[in-house]
């Protein structure tokens, strides 16, 4: 290519028909440069091909990502403290004191109260073992506050009850159920206590049961009936009973409502009159009553 070039450019000399010899060959050495580079590039293309064929990218696959373990709960100590059951309770005073059965508190390391979003501590004031009853108090200012009716229920009377029925596994949610009462006595004609048809399940211990008038009328006990394969058996704690404890610690309900409240009324006073109640203990005393034949608690299933 080099001699063609130099073979036209030679006959443009001599036939006096091209531009000067300068310029002549400026242009020669700059169409040369060109070619030269054109061809460089063809080659560097064909040896890139020639690269990539010997050498093939791998697939454009997204980088893997480490799974993390299924089983990476941190292992719990003996000594640890964590929640280990629930239950539910109900104001009776505007300075925080709260009503619940004994088996709900029992054994508790802390008591925990779940109130405006809030989780705050409680102390025991009284227990009742035999008629399993308890006054909490907390550092709580209660936006609703239950009366206590003067006379018990009688057979066949509406009541609802209140409650954390399988404490928060459902729902966080405030729960109720409606029945009536359906015996006088309780369990072994347990005279402190009635039978009622309105559902009652673990978790809801320590709850109000109201008539319509929103006076509590009795305290809701963890049920029988399905542990012994019976429906519609479930218990509680008669307002005498209730009354008559609290007195002896010197504690005074506010006097009973004398008409019929709306269920607007009803459920304003439920939801902000009511609290769930959360024990917590050591795993070794969480072991140790859950080992325990007649052991009464709620215990969350992790612990079971």
């Amino acid at each position: 290519m080099k001699k063609f070039l130099g073979i036209v450019v030679l006959g443009l000399l001599l036939s006096g028909c091209g531009p000067t010899n300068s310029v002549v060959w400026d242009m020669s050495t700059q169409d040369l440069s060109t070619y030269e580079q054109d061809a460089n590039n063809q080659k560097a293309i064909l040896e890139a091909q020639e690269y990539n064929k010997k050498n093939p990218k791998p697939k454009n696959e997204q980088p893997k990502v480490t799974e993390k373990p299924k089983n990476n709960q941190k292992k719990l100590k003996p000594k640890d403290l964590v929640p280990a059951a629930s239950g539910t309770g109900f104001f009776v005073s505007m300075q925080g004191d709260i009503i619940t059965n004994h088996h709900v508190i029992e054994g508790c390391d802390a008591i925990k109260v779940s109130y405006g979003g809030k989780e705050i501590k409680a102390n025991t004031l009284a227990v009742d073992k035999m008629n399993d009853l308890a006054i909490i108090k907390s550092n709580i200012n209660p936006k609703s506050v239950y009366s206590v009716a003067n006379q018990d229920a009688g057979l066949l009377e509406d009541v609802i009850i209140a409650g954390y029925p399988l404490g928060k596994k459902v729902s966080a949610a405030i729960k109720t159920s409606k029945g009536s009462v359906t015996a006088l006595a309780g369990y072994g004609d347990n005279y402190s206590e009635f039978q009622t048809d309105a559902a009652l399940n673990q978790g809801n211990s320590g709850g109000p049961i109201m008539n319509q008038k929103g006076n509590v009328v009795g305290v809701a006990v963890a049920n029988f009936g399905k542990k012994e394969g019976v429906e519609s058996f479930n218990f509680g704690i008669k307002s005498s009973t209730l009354k008559t404890f609290a007195s002896s610690n010197g504690l005074r309900f506010l006097p009973p409502n004398r008409r019929e409240m709306s269920n607007q009324e009803l459920g304003k006073l439920i939801t902000n009159g009511t609290v769930y109640l959360e024990c917590w203990m050591t795993v070794a005393k969480i072991r140790q009553l859950i080992a325990q034949e007649n052991n009464r608690k709620a215990f969350f299933s992790e612990h079971q």
